[in-house]
């Protein structure tokens, strides 16, 4: 079957190649050129938590896998490492202000002390610190930054420039690893939705930032985009396109690549393993994760990769499934296991009393006495919180003032103008009530499980208002979103080749001034004018 032919089935003139490679190049170049920006622009520490972060990834690069407990102090475990002095000096010297003097003066104002840390040797005299909440991470997230570490020290490079090696490493990754699961959903029109969410402007500034985050939102976007791919995509089902001719739909048939009533998008030999590999690592990315890898048991059997040691196909698909959700399960346990004693050092992100105050073990206790109470909690936190959210989702660039730095609504409106766009042009699912119920069920677990973690985890006994969430930590679960909404949504506009030519343009137009918008608000507000007050 030509290309053209195929291209014609698919209602673009273009030929599929094409298509693919503007699609692919657009979205590794953004991310690229903006990850970059980021990591280069953005002051060293001023990343979220980004202190702590380069401590788990310098304590990764050499050797220390497992959380290492330090002496106990002030009556709370105390949980961190070694790392180099001029690193914790960094912040000290140059982290996000209190105040201003004057609201027009700039945010990012660093003194002497700064240029002399950054300058420092990475192999200079260390210091021990803290940081409990960087030390629950297993190595995986941070594999891309401690390369970037032992890069610094091969090459004898200074803090500063280590640093930003850390960051660009991390760019790297989040590009290479999105790009897998943007490639897999190349002949789906839903992948102006997935781009839009691989090149959200806050996940593209947490991969230009020190963070577990970035290669975290990176394996989850691609196991997502692969399931979505398996269950719900069908960018070309023959029963449901009126061909022009009827060689046309022999030809089409007769090609193999295409039976009657079949969708194309279908998994392949590679992307099934990618799907397997994924599932594997996303509770060594956080443990909550290992929910979304129950989003394996709605995938059909038919899609999934075989073993070929064993009989039957279908038993194959079925002994492999259930091996990778075995060794998913099994990763998990190990890692909450090896990690738990860090949920009792909490409390040293809390302040004053509250520093004895957060205990898993009461928090559960709690809620179990009172679930009515913590229903009341959980509805007073979404009602109090629940617009910024969704500001900080679309865009949320690190901290000023004790606040977020977030994009501006306009960059946020392009981003939100591309998710319609795929809505309402793009293909209708085809996942059955059973598997959309599954996903529907998923989605909501591991909605639910963000905010139970950090009442559990970070909230003191009690607490009236589950605090600590922040719109940045449902980038990872926008996609199965958008698929479940593809599916549940059957309303489409009718388009043509033209049209949806028009519309990929549009889409990579609004794509780039989303990002735009957002690194010259971050630039004006960090660099020439301070934070609205």
């Amino acid at each position: 079957m030509t290309t053209e032919t195929l291209a014609e089935v698919n209602g673009d003139s273009r030929t599929p190649a094409r298509r693919i490679n503007v699609t692919m190049a657009v979205f590794v170049g953004l991310s690229l050129l903006f990850g970059t920006y980021f990591a280069l622009v953005v002051p060293l520490g001023w990343g979220p938590d980004e202190t702590s972060q380069f401590s788990r990834a310098f304590q990764v690069a050499n050797g220390g896998f497992a959380p290492e407990r330090l002496p106990d102090s002030q009556g709370l475990p105390v949980y961190g490492g070694s790392v180099p002095q001029s690193a914790v000096d960094v912040l000290r010297f140059a982290g996000p202000p209190s105040s201003l003097a004057h609201p027009w003066d700039q945010l990012f104002n660093p003194g002497p002390g700064y240029a002399t840390a950054i300058a420092e040797p990475l192999d200079g005299p260390r210091a021990t610190i803290m940081f409990p909440n960087t030390s629950a991470y297993s190595p995986a997230p941070y594999l891309p930054a401690a390369a970037g570490v032992l890069l610094g020290q091969f090459f004898h490079l200074t803090v500063g420039q280590t640093w930003i090696l850390m960051r660009l490493a991390q760019v790297v990754c989040y590009t290479g690893v999105a790009a897998v699961g943007l490639f897999a959903i190349r002949t789906s029109r839903f992948r102006w939705i997935a781009l839009a969410l691989a090149l959200l402007p806050t996940a593209i500034y947490q991969s230009g930032v020190v963070s577990a985050d970035a290669v975290t939102n990176a394996v989850a976007f691609t196991f997502l985009a692969l399931i979505a791919k398996a269950v719900v995509l069908k960018s070309v089902a023959l029963k449901s396109v009126v061909l022009k001719s009827v060689a046309l739909k022999s030809v089409v048939l007769k090609s193999g690549v295409l039976k009657s009533g079949e969708a194309a998008t279908k998994l392949r030999g590679w992307d099934g393993w990618v799907l397997y590999l994924c599932a594997v690592l996303l509770p060594l990315m956080k443990p909550t994760y290992v929910l979304l890898s129950l989003l394996l048991l709605v995938v059909p059997l038919a899609q999934l990769p075989p073993c070929r040691t064993l009989l039957r196909a279908r038993w194959r698909r079925v002994a492999v499934m259930l091996t990778t959700l075995g060794v998913t399960l099994a990763a998990f346990i190990w890692w909450t296991v090896l990690s738990a004693g860090t949920t009792a050092a909490m409390g040293w992100m809390r302040s004053g009393k509250e520093m004895y105050m957060v205990r898993p073990g009461d928090q559960i206790g709690f809620v179990l006495e009172h679930p009515l109470t913590f229903l009341g909690i959980a509805l007073r936190t979404f009602a109090q919180n629940d617009w910024t959210y969704v500001t900080s989702f679309f865009g949320q660039m690190g901290y000023a003032l004790g606040r977020n730095l977030d994009t501006s609504a306009f960059g946020a409106l392009c981003t939100a103008a591309v998710l319609i766009l795929g809505l309402l042009y793009g293909e209708r699912g085809r996942a059955g009530r059973a598997r959309t119920t599954g996903m529907i069920l998923v989605w909501m677990a591991s909605f639910a499980a963000i905010f139970g973690t950090l009442y559990l985890t970070f909230a003191p006994v009690g607490s009236y208002i589950i605090n600590g969430v922040q719109g940045r930590y449902f980038v990872p679960l926008a996609l199965l979103l958008a698929a479940v909404v593809v599916q549940v949504v059957p309303a489409r506009l009718p388009s043509s080749a033209a049209v949806l030519r028009r519309i990929d343009h549009t889409v990579f137009l609004l794509c780039a001034a989303a990002l735009s918008i957002a690194a010259a608000k971050y630039a004006v507000l960090m660099f020439t004018t301070g934070h609205p007050i």
